[in-house]
């Protein structure tokens, strides 16, 4: 198997908040039209403006980055109790 897992962790070689697994072609498109969208937005925008656009986007992210945090969390727990009871159980 290799290097163990929690040493690939410890030295960064698993990275799960940089996995992007949608590559869609529908999920591109959205990820266009929305930065289309922001950056028709802010050319519109006062410099008042634009620095509001660009700390509520900033509070989106931190908010998405959590949510995402919290469901590998979730995920890895789940995932540990599958194990666990796998391991423990009895045929």
């Amino acid at each position: 198997m290799g290097q163990d897992i929690l040493e690939r962790l410890y030295y960064g070689k698993i990275v799960p908040w940089e996995n992007n697994n949608d590559q869609s072609p529908r999920s591109q498109e959205l990820r266009d039209l929305i930065d289309k969208g922001i950056h028709s937005l802010s050319d519109m925008l006062s410099d008042e403006g634009r620095s509001m656009l660009e700390r509520l986007l900033e509070n989106r992210s931190e908010l998405a980055d959590l949510a995402a945090c919290g469901a590998f969390k979730d995920g890895f727990r789940l995932g540990a109790q599958f194990a666990m009871d796998t391991f423990y159980s009895s045929k």
